[in-house]
Formats: C-alpha cells, sequence, structure tokens
C-alpha cells in the first residue's frame, strides 16, 4: 500500500523521481529586506500577481479559471488588481482613484467617466472594459459590459489617434473570446499583431501573442498554437527589454511543456525565468524555484530538486507570501516521504497538512494519504479514516480531478486496512471513474494507482489471479511518471505473494530475483541522494552565513557613517528648523490678519444679503395682503348688485375665505419671524373677525383653547381655512332662529409630532337621516380637501350639536423630503 501512496503524492503534486543524478546548478539567495508588495513598481506588482494566479490555475488542474485566481492571488497578496487591469493603458496615475476595481463597485468609475473628457475619458473606458473582462466568466456574464465599453474606447481612440489604446481594447476583447474557445479571438487578435507589426509597437505585438497563449482554452487542439504564442511573445518582450513581461510568458510555456510531457525544455525555460528575475533583482522567485523542483521531481533528480524547495520555502516566508505555503510544504513533504525520513517527515506532512485545513484547499487529501499511511503502519488504521472524515467537514468539497482522486485514494486505504473490503472497493470505483473522465483531457495519469488498488482488493479477497494480471500491467506502463523505483519493488511484492498462493514457484523465483536487483539499487540511490543532499543543505547554508556576514558588513558601515554626519546634520537641522519655524510664523500672522479682513467682508456681505431677503419677503407678503383686501373689495362692490341670495351669500363666503388668507399674510410681513405663523393669535383674529361679519353681538360666544405653537405658512394656510369654514358653517347652520349657544375651537397636541382641531357646537346639528359623506357641499368638501392637504384626518359628527376634528402632523413632510434630497 505504500507504493501506492508514494505514487499518488508523487503525481498530484506534480513530481516523481527516476534513479538517476546530475550536475549540480548554483542557487544564488538574493539579499532582500522585507517590505510591502505594494509599495513595489508597477510592472513588479503585476509580474507577482500573474505568477501566483498561474500557480494556484496550474495547482488546481485549470478546474478554476485564470480571473477567478487572479482575484484569489489579489486578496492573499494584499495586491490590487489595477496593475494588471490597466497594463497598456498608461493609466498608472489612476491607481488611488480606482479602488473601485477591487471594491467591485463599477459605479463609481462609471461616475467618473460621466465628468472626463478627451484621453482621460478614453483610458476610463478601457478600464471600465478591462474591470468587466477580467471578472470571472466574464464572456458569459459581462459579454455586453465589455463589449460596450471597449468597442467605444476602439470608436474614440481612432477620433483621438491613439492606436496604442485601440489595440488594447481589441486585445481585452479578444481574452473574452479566448477564453471561450470562440474562433473570433482569432480574427481580433490577428488584427493586432498585424497592425502593430507595421508601426513596429514590439510591446503590442507582444501583448497580443501573449494573451492569446495565456487565456485561450487549455485543450488538446490548442496546446501547440498556446506554446507556439508564448514562445514569440516571450522572445518579443525580450526585444523590447520588458524582462517583467519575458519572465510571465517563458513560466507559462513552461508550464505548457510540462502538460505535453517535454520535461527537459520545461527545465530550461523555468531556469530562464529564474536567471531573468535574478538578474532585474525581482526578490518573488519562489514560483519560479518551485517550477524547477517540480520539473526536477519528474525528471528523478535528487538533490537539486531538495534545493530549490528549501530555497522556495525560505524566499516564501521571507517574503510573507502565504498564497501557495501549503504547495511549497507538500513538494518537501513529497522529498522527505520518498527518503522514509522518520520525525522530518511527519513534521513537514503535518505542516502541510495544517496549511491546506486553514486556506480549506480539498488538496490537502495529497498529503493526508502520508499521514494515513504512517498510521496504517502504527495499526492505528481507525484512527486515520477518522482523521480524514475531520478533515473533509473543514475543507471545500474536492471538485478538481486530483483533489477527487485523492480523498477517495486516503479512503479506500483506511477501508482496505481496516477489511472492509465493500467500501474499499466503492471508493476504488469512484478513483476509477474520476481517472476516466481525466484520461479523456491528458492521458492516463493515474490508471497504474488505480489497478494497484483494485490489486491490494483482490489479494485480499483471496482473488490473486485478477491481481496477479492487474500487477503484471504495470511493467507495461509507458506513461512517465508511473514507473519509478519503489512503485516497481512493491509490485514484485505483490507479485511474490499472488504468485505463492497460486503455487507458481518459478514466477516466485523470478519476480523474487528481481526484486533483490531492485533493493540493491535503491540502496545505491539511497547513498547517492543523501550524499547530494548533505551538499545541497551545507551549500544552502553557505550562502546564509555569506549573506548573513555581508548584511552585518553593510550595516557596520552605515552605523560608522551615521555616527560621522549626525552632529552635522543635527546642528544643520537646527538652523533651518529655526528658520523655518520663524518664517512660518510669520507667515502665519500676515495670513491669519489677511483671512481675518476677508471674513470680517464676507460677514457683513452677508448680512446685507440677509436684511435685503427680509425686506423683499415683507414687501411680497404686504403687497400680497395689499392685493386680497382688493380682491375682498371688489367682492363687496359686486355683492350691492347682486340680488340673488344664493349668489350673495357665496359671495360673502368668499370674502371671508379671502380675509383668512389675508391675514396670514398680515401676519408674516408684520412679524419680525416670517417663517412661521402664532396660531393662537392668529385664530383668535380671525375668530373676532368672523364674528363681526355676521353681527352676532353677544347671543353667541367663542370659547377658545388653543395650545401656545407656531406653524409654518403650509400648514397654518390651510389650518386657517379649515377655521374659517368651521366657524360659518356654525354660525350659518347651528342657531337657527337667533338662538343663543357656544362655538368651541380646540387645538392640542396629539401625541409627539401631531395636532388635533376640534370645532363644535351646542346647536341643532345635523339631520339624523343626512349621510355627510354623500352630502354635496362646498364648504365640506373644501375642508375634507384641506384636511389632506395636511396629510391628515378629518371627521365630523353629531355630539351634542356638531364636532368637526382634523388630525395632522405638524411636522412639514415635503420640507424634510426637500432637504433629504438635497
Amino acid at each position: 500500500m505504500s507504493r501506492v501512496l508514494l505514487i499518488y503524492i508523487l503525481l498530484c503534486l506534480r513530481g516523481c523521481l527516476e534513479v538517476n543524478s546530475q550536475t549540480s546548478v548554483p542557487i544564488r539567495l538574493s539579499e532582500y529586506s522585507y517590505h510591502r508588495p505594494d509599495e513595489d513598481k508597477e510592472s513588479w506588482q503585476r509580474l507577482n500577481l500573474l505568477l501566483g494566479a498561474t500557480d494556484i490555475v496550474v495547482a488546481k488542474e485549470g478546474n478554476v479559471e485564470h480571473d477567478t485566481c487572479l482575484y484569489i492571488a489579489s486578496r492573499s497578496m494584499g495586491l490590487s488588481r489595477f496593475s494588471v487591469l490597466a497594463e497598456g493603458l498608461d493609466a498608472w496615475e489612476w491607481k488611488d482613484q480606482s479602488q473601485w476595481m477591487d471594491r467591485q463597485e463599477p459605479g463609481i468609475g462609471i461616475r467618473l467617466l460621466s465628468e472626463a473628457t478627451g484621453r482621460k475619458h478614453l483610458q476610463l473606458l478601457l478600464l471600465l472594459g478591462s474591470y468587466y473582462a477580467f471578472q470571472p466568466r466574464s464572456y458569459y456574464r459581462y459579454k455586453d459590459s465589455v463589449e460596450y465599453f471597449l468597442s467605444r474606447a476602439v470608436y474614440e481612440s481612432k477620433l483621438l489617434k491613439d492606436e496604442k489604446l485601440g489595440w488594447q481594447a481589441l486585445c481585452l476583447l479578444g481574452k473574452i473570446h479566448a477564453q471561450a474557445n470562440d474562433p473570433e479571438a482569432d480574427s481580433i487578435f490577428n488584427k493586432v499583431i498585424d497592425q502593430s507589426r507595421e508601426a513596429g509597437d514590439k510591446e503590442t505585438e507582444a501583448r497580443a501573442f501573449a494573451y492569446r497563449g495565456m487565456y485561450t482554452a487549455p485543450l488538446r487542439s490548442t496546446l501547440q498554437k498556446k506554446m507556439s504564442d508564448l514562445q514569440t511573445a516571450s522572445e518579443l518582450y525580450n526585444k523590447a527589454g520588458n524582462t517583467e513581461a519575458e519572465i510571465n510568458a517563458v513560466t507559462d510555456l513552461g508550464y505548457m511543456l510540462v502538460v505535453t510531457g517535454q520535461f527537459q525544455p520545461a527545465y530550461e525555460v523555468f531556469l530562464k525565468a529564474l536567471y531573468l528575475a535574478e538578474a532585474i533583482q525581482f526578490p518573488y522567485t519562489h514560483y519560479s524555484t518551485d517550477n524547477l523542483a517540480m520539473v526536477g521531481l519528474y525528471q528523478g533528480k535528487f538533490g537539486e530538486p531538495l534545493r530549490y524547495t528549501l530555497q522556495t520555502i525560505n524566499v516564501a516566508e521571507r517574503c510573507r507570501d502565504s498564497l501557495a505555503w501549503r504547495y511549497f510544504y507538500s513538494r518537501l513533504a513529497v522529498i522527505y516521504v520518498s527518503e522514509g525520513r522518520g520525525k522530518e517527515r511527519i513534521d513537514i506532512i503535518q505542516k502541510a497538512v495544517n496549511r491546506f485545513v486553514i486556506d480549506r484547499d480539498p488538496a490537502v487529501f495529497g498529503m493526508a494519504n502520508s499521514l494515513v499511511s504512517i498510521m496504517v503502519e502504527q495499526g492505528n488504521a481507525k484512527e486515520a479514516l477518522n482523521l480524514i472524515l475531520e478533515i473533509s467537514k473543514k475543507v471545500a468539497v474536492p471538485q478538481t480531478f486530483s483533489d477527487q482522486f485523492g480523498y477517495h485514494l486516503a479512503l479506500s486505504d483506511c477501508y482496505l486496512a481496516l477489511n472492509k473490503l465493500n467500501l474499499a472497493e466503492m471508493h476504488i470505483g469512484m478513483m476509477d471513474s474520476v481517472e476516466t473522465q481525466a484520461e479523456q483531457i491528458r492521458g492516463p495519469f493515474w490508471r497504474s494507482t488505480v489497478e494497484s488498488q483494485y490489486a491490494y482488493l483482490f489479494i485480499a479477497r483471496k482473488q490473486y489471479r485478477k491481481a496477479k494480471e492487474l500487477l503484471e500491467r504495470h511493467f507495461a506502463t509507458a506513461a512517465g511518471g508511473q514507473r519509478t523505483l519503489g512503485s516497481d519493488l512493491d509490485t514484485y511484492q505483490l507479485l511474490i505473494t499472488a504468485d505463492s498462493a497460486l503455487g507458481n514457484h518459478q514466477s516466485v523465483a523470478a519476480h523474487y530475483k528481481k526484486y533483490i536487483s531492485l533493493l540493491d539499487s535503491s540502496f545505491r540511490v539511497t547513498k547517492i541522494r543523501q550524499a547530494e543532499e548533505l551538499q545541497v543543505m551545507y551549500e544552502t547554508q553557505e550562502k546564509v552565513d555569506q549573506i548573513a556576514a555581508l548584511n552585518q558588513q553593510a550595516k557596520l558601515e552605515k552605523d560608522n557613517l551615521k555616527q560621522a554626519t549626525l552632529v552635522k546634520n543635527l546642528t544643520l537641522a537646527g538652523i533651518i528648523g529655526v528658520i523655518i519655524i520663524a518664517g512660518l510664523l510669520y507667515r502665519q500672522n500676515r495670513l491669519r490678519l489677511k483671512n481675518n479682513k476677508v471674513i470680517s467682508h464676507k460677514n457683513e456681505q452677508l448680512q446685507n444679503l440677509v436684511s435685503d431677503k427680509e425686506w423683499l419677503l415683507k414687501e411680497i407678503h404686504h403687497r400680497v395682503k395689499n392685493n386680497l383686501q382688493i380682491i375682498m373689495s371688489l367682492l363687496n362692490s359686486q355683492s350691492v348688485y347682486v340680488d340673488n341670495d344664493a349668489a350673495l351669500t357665496a359671495i360673502h363666503d368668499s370674502q371671508r375665505r379671502v380675509q383668512a388668507i389675508s391675514l396670514i399674510h398680515q401676519k408674516l410681513y408684520l412679524s419680525e419671524n416670517m417663517s412661521s405663523i402664532d396660531i393662537p393669535q392668529y385664530i383668535n383674529e380671525l375668530v373676532i373677525y368672523l364674528r363681526d361679519s355676521f353681527n352676532i353681538g353677544n347671543r353667541i360666544v367663542f370659547e377658545q383653547d388653543i395650545e401656545p405653537v407656531e406653524l409654518d405658512v403650509s400648514h397654518a394656510m390651510p389650518l386657517g381655512l379649515i377655521v374659517n369654514e368651521g366657524i360659518v358653517n356654525a354660525l350659518k347652520y347651528a342657531f337657527p332662529g337667533n338662538r343663543k349657544g357656544r362655538v368651541n375651537i380646540g387645538l392640542q397636541s396629539d401625541g409627539d409630532d401631531f395636532l388635533t382641531l376640534i370645532i363644535s357646537d351646542n346647536g341643532v346639528g345635523l339631520p339624523a337621516e343626512l349621510n355627510v359623506l354623500e352630502h354635496e357641499s362646498l364648504g365640506l368638501s373644501l375642508m375634507q380637501g384641506l384636511a389632506k392637504q395636511l396629510n391628515g384626518s378629518f371627521q365630523i359628527e353629531n355630539r351634542d350639536g356638531l364636532q368637526l376634528r382634523v388630525r395632522f402632523n405638524k411636522i412639514n413632510h415635503l420640507q424634510l423630503d426637500g432637504n433629504s434630497e438635497n
């Protein structure tokens, strides 16, 4: 079972071992002092993000698209995606204004677009188009938005004669079509390539090749073209002097070479990426060294993969880039597992598993298999099963082929060890199904592992002939990575077991002879590996010591220089500081005096404006009041010539209503406060006017219970008209035949924000058969309409006479709504 475990770990972590040695390649540990990645220059931020995002794409076997991985890398590294989205736009000055990109708030960008003109407008069109083009599944979710902004950008670039930005818009359009494997992508990129090549713009031509090579869907039919495009892009970037972009293109090319099984060319390409990074002192070399370790394991190298893996972890931890720590730790665990390093193996496996669980990454099952193997060897198969089930609750559901395969492999190992063969068979069947689906994309890779698990199952069930047939297929396997020294040893052991059970002693002897031969080879390989690894550790430690010594020497020199110039700097700083402070104090005093004069002048102007405004408002209210008095005089004159009682009554009613309004304007222009009306005083004067106009003497008594309150004009006007109508109605109809009576007028608070107006009399009231709601009366309709204007309720009822009740909100809602909109 350990053979199966070893094969799976090496494959799922992109590495395996063969029996050979190699010449040591010197490794340079660059001097580095931690700083925040967002303090790097734009091109370094972009390269760091792209390398991290692509590493996740590879780790997830392409099942998670590049744009999603870019978002994950951005969040993990604390870097804005702006450096990637704004590539080729010459818009780095927009970075601080483009935080909306990372906050997923494109509405802010659209608002900025409406305020921009000229080239800035074109750049913002491109930024918005790029924002949507780099959203996950942009072709299916945001294609309309991408095409809208980028088509306008292409049009405006022609108007502004800015071909470079127009080509970048086309590159972004090509990107979303390429990701969906849309044939239109080729025509778009070819157009950019032809035009930029004719203009001699190698940078844009390289970007078009790089976009097509990077974002075209990775299918068997597209791999060769992707590699050709990336190779061309790297050469063009080299000619253009863009080393960072060349590193990214070369790295992507290396991944394609690994996928197609071209390990030596991939190794050379990754080594080139590392040398280019060190040439520009790019500090984040851990992705390049990890790729070299990966290919080295595929090639069966020993010391070099360990060297690169240790350097990868060292650089990643110093840079505090935790994005891929779990995979780096896993790589080291693979090397330790292959050597059977007791405690070191367990410690690094546990460290890798913990990191996977922290990140909720279902790829944890690849490393968890190592713990399962150890626990099964110790007789703790039940605890191993509980461990896998517990881990499965803490991580996401496995989605990729390798994650699903690792999960079922771990459970099948546990159930085989517990002799729960039916459950083991179920999970082996799931492994078989996953591998069958994966083979349709990348060919057989884990088929040998599936067959080995079936062989263990058949041996446990004593079906030795079936087991023997599967095990013999192992030696016919031609796929790279499935024939290793350890796997051959374990296979021979199982064949010896099966042949012994079948009584085939001749086969037992043959297999045992081959097993002993391989065991001897394994011993010699172990000695070679140990020697090379000792050399790796020695050279690595030597480099670390050299860097520490150089850092110490540099620190001493800096300290001496600081001490020599400290007094001089302090003296100069003190003199300059005194001069600056004196100058600032003098300047501040002059500014204060000047500002005081300006403020005083502005205050005088504002006061004059306020006074003029108040005078104008008073004059307006005065003129309105005079005009209303003229209207009343006209109505009075008209009444002299009217001999119809109904018309005469209507004229007198209109006079009273106009007087109610006129009285408000009179109050406003006579008052110091022109924004509100003193309601008790206003109602009292209105009552006096109505009593005089009806000439009732002391026959009818008015009782007022008005709460001291001031209302704005919008409330006072309809309230006054309601009071007018209510009193007039009482005087005209409540006391027929010169009866004596009483009219009560009340206005009281009803809750925090409401007032209730009650006008009642002790007159004859309404006839019992009269339906108030159906009765047509101008006065009644007017009061109902005015109550609605106050947003209030209107009630009328017989209660020892007639009672009118209006409840309304004293807060001016129209004014509040206007303020909230402002």
